[in-house]
C-alpha cells in the first residue's frame, strides 16, 4: 500500500473517531439537559401545550396536570410576577422547567410556569375555572414607570386621580389608527406597573409609548407576529390622558 493511501486511511479513521466523539458528547449533553433533577422527580407533572388564541397576534398556552388546567392568553399577558418564584410544586415531563406557587396567591388560582428554553422564563398561568383578572374593576394603590421616554427614569405615584385616568384610558379610550412601533427595540416604548391589593404577588403591566411628536399612548398588551424570522408587534394604542402625559414626561 502506498504511503499516501495509508495516510488517507489514517486521516479518515481519525475524522470518523472525531465525529463519533462529538456525536457522543452531544447525546450525553442532551440526556443531561433533559434529565429531571432528583429533587424534583416526585413533583406532579404539568404538560404544556399551545394553540391559536381567539385574540389576534396572541397564543393560548395551557399547563395541564390531571384534570387541572391553567391558561396563559391575552388576559394574562399583562400580568407579571413581583418576585421570582422559589416554591416548586410541579415540573415539566422532562428537563429542568418547573411550575411554582406565586407568593401571595393560592395555587388554585394562579401558577408561575417556566416557559423558557435555555434560561428560566416564568409566565403567569390562571386556573381555567377562574375568571380572568379584570383591571377595569380593580382598585390600584400605586403606579410605577421604568421609562426611557425623555428624561424620565423610575417613577412611582399613588395619586388616585392619575391611576384612575390610566385605567379609564385603557378601558374606554379610542385607539389610534396610526401605525405605531412594530418593534420592542424602540427607545420610546416602556412598561408600566400597577399594584393592587386584589392581586398580591402580581402586577398589571400595560405599555406606554411616545411618538416623535411627543404624543403619549397606552396599550393593554402587545401581540406578536413572526414574519421572515423577525417579530412584529401589534397593539391597541390609545392616546393617554393629560394627567399621565404630564406625569410621564416630567423628570
Amino acid at each position: 500500500m502506498k504511503v499516501k493511501m495509508k495516510w488517507l486511511i489514517v486521516g479518515a479513521a481519525g475524522a470518523a473517531a472525531g465525529v463519533l466523539t462529538v456525536v457522543g458528547f452531544v447525546a450525553w449533553a442532551w440526556i443531561k439537559f433533559d434529565e429531571v433533577p432528583a429533587q424534583y422527580r416526585s413533583l406532579p407533572v404539568y404538560v404544556h401545550d399551545q394553540t391559536d388564541s381567539t385574540h389576534p397576534w396572541h397564543r393560548r398556552s395551557t399547563a395541564t396536570c390531571g384534570t387541572a388546567v391553567y391558561v396563559h392568553d391575552f388576559e394574562e399577558s399583562s400580568l407579571l410576577l413581583q418576585r421570582s418564584p422559589t416554591n416548586a410544586i410541579g415540573r415539566a415531563p422532562i428537563g429542568n422547567a418547573l411550575v411554582c406557587a406565586i407568593e401571595g396567591q393560592s395555587p388554585q388560582d394562579y401558577l408561575a410556569v417556566d416557559c423558557g428554553s435555555e434560561m428560566p422564563a416564568f409566565e403567569v398561568f390562571r386556573n381555567a375555572k377562574r375568571p380572568p383578572f379584570d383591571f377595569r374593576r380593580a382598585k390600584f394603590q400605586a403606579l410605577e414607570c421604568s421609562s426611557r421616554i425623555g428624561r424620565t427614569e423610575h417613577k412611582r405615584a399613588t395619586d388616585p386621580a392619575l391611576i384612575a385616568e390610566v385605567v379609564r384610558t385603557l378601558s374606554d379610550g379610542t385607539p389610534t389608527a396610526a401605525e405605531l412601533p412594530a418593534t420592542m427595540e424602540s427607545k420610546n416604548i416602556s412598561g408600566l406597573r400597577l399594584f393592587s391589593d386584589e392581586l398580591p404577588g402580581l402586577m398589571f403591566c400595560p405599555h406606554v409609548y411616545q411618538d416623535r411628536a411627543g404624543t403619549i399612548y397606552l396599550a393593554e398588551s402587545l401581540g406578536q407576529e413572526f414574519v421572515n424570522r423577525t417579530v412584529k408587534f401589534h397593539a391597541r394604542w390609545i392616546p393617554a390622558g393629560p394627567l399621565f402625559t404630564q406625569w410621564v414626561q416630567t423628570p
